[in-house]
């Protein structure tokens, strides 16, 4: 039997399969991919690493995550209402990132995802100014960038052509006070459909690219309608991220549409959407978007420190919506930490959680790995540790105690230094 190419043994291998084995063995690598788990004398390979003892998980999947405010990360040192952060914070930053800028930010989250553990971003990426050069020359730098950093990135180019009436005396603060411009956010349909058509040539090794609108509500029906019969994987929008926006715009009878029953009437609902936060939703929303196999993605941390005081997260799993999580805006949520997602989410749930039962940290984890694979249409290519996945994966040194299950030593007792290498396709992407 030819040697294969990497052995990573005296591990403790959280697999995340199937069957959620945890196991005191040995991995191995070839030509990217998970080769073999196992016990026992490990095979021949042309590279050892030696975790003593340490833990080997899944690299983790950051299911919605924005790069491009990375210049105001920490800038929210106090709360803030939403359409001031919007537009006086995370606009106003962006609008004034040049094509050099928006490379930066996306180096910034790549390296400190890495850092992480993170080996799998969605990142819902935009500048404003759809169809200038800035943009597109921004967009293209973007890309570069991400697919130099080695993780796998998947870009989400937000596209928007309307803005609700609703957000009027908003926009109009933002505006007197300077660095906003409103027709920033939006475009003539023609162009933005071209913009979203385009990127899709972005997608080469590791990067990949979505369809993204960033509000159903600044999407007119023939936008989203575009948007959903482009060749692209997948297509994801914050949804129902506020009660306004849950409750959506007006429908062909001039009579409220709610947002979720106008992607279905528009044919956008399916396992390619991706919907972020689903903070707002109501049951019936909940029950259509299980029924077509719609994906979810839950932002604990971000959600807390714009002010809300109710986790979705309860009701969403017990509605069988597919969840995974995510790092959302650096502004909002400034360390590209998965392990301090995971306990916001925990704290959040049991704090202030819906549905019937709280959520655990086996629950938790699968949420961070072969969940959102899931959700992002991945899950047989990452996720979990499998013979035949692509080998993304993480050493790190075991904190916690033997009397504490592996998942908890993960989610509750790991700390920043535990990560001693990440893989991603079996290369390091960082190592300590």
């Amino acid at each position: 039997m030819s040697a294969v190419d990497t052995v990573i043994d005296d591990a403790l291998i959280v697999t995340m399969d199937g069957a959620r084995r945890v196991l005191r063995g040995w991995i191995a690598i070839h030509d990217g991919v998970v080769d073999a788990v196992g016990t026992g004398p490990a095979p021949a390979a042309r590279e050892r690493i030696n975790a003593r003892g340490g833990i080997v998980h899944p690299g983790f999947v950051s299911a919605h995550t924005h790069s491009m405010d990375a210049a105001a990360a920490g800038s929210l040192d106090e709360s803030v209402p939403f359409f001031d952060w919007l537009f006086g914070t995370y606009y106003r930053t962006v609008l004034a990132l040049t094509p050099a800028d928006a490379a930066r930010a996306v180096r910034s989250l790549a390296m400190d995802a890495a850092r992480a553990g993170i080996t799998t971003v969605l990142d819902c990426w935009g500048v404003g100014d759809v169809g200038t050069r800035r943009t597109d020359e921004a967009f293209a730098a973007s890309a570069a960038a991400a697919r130099a950093s080695g993780i796998r990135w998947i870009l989400a180019p937000m596209v928007s052509d309307r803005i609700p009436a609703q957000w009027s005396p908003w926009l109009d603060a933002a505006e007197h006070a300077g660095g906003f411009r409103r027709e920033a956010l939006v475009a003539p349909i023609e162009t933005a459909l071209r913009f979203a058509a385009s990127a899709l040539r972005a997608a080469a090794g590791r990067v990949s690219v979505f369809a993204c609108t960033e509000l159903p509500e600044m999407a007119s029906d023939a936008l989203l309608v575009g948007l959903g019969a482009l060749d692209a994987p997948g297509i994801t929008t914050h949804l129902c991220a506020s009660d306004a926006g849950a409750a959506g715009i007006g429908g062909p009878d001039g009579g409220a549409e709610r947002a979720v029953a106008r992607l279905e009437r528009l044919g956008v609902l399916s396992p390619r959407l991706v919907g972020a936060h689903l903070s707002a939703t109501d049951a019936d929303d909940r029950r259509r978007l299980a029924s077509h196999g719609c994906g979810g993605v839950h932002c604990a941390a971000s959600s807390m420190y714009a002010g809300s005081g109710r986790s979705a997260l309860g009701e969403l799993r017990e509605s069988g919506i597919g969840i995974g999580l995510g790092l959302d805006n650096r502004s909002l949520n400034t360390p590209a930490d998965m392990i301090a997602e995971m306990r916001h989410a925990l704290a959040f749930d049991r704090a202030a959680g819906t549905g019937t039962e709280r959520v655990t940290v086996s629950d938790l984890l699968a949420h961070a790995t072969i969940d959102a694979a899931r959700v992002l249409g991945m899950a047989g290519v990452i996720g979990s540790l499998e013979p035949g996945k692509r080998a993304d994966l993480v050493v790190r040194s075991a904190s916690g105690g033997p009397e504490m299950s592996a998942e908890a030593r993960i989610v509750l007792a790991s700390r920043a230094d535990d990560v001693q290498l990440v893989l991603v396709d079996g290369e390091a992407v960082f190592a300590r």
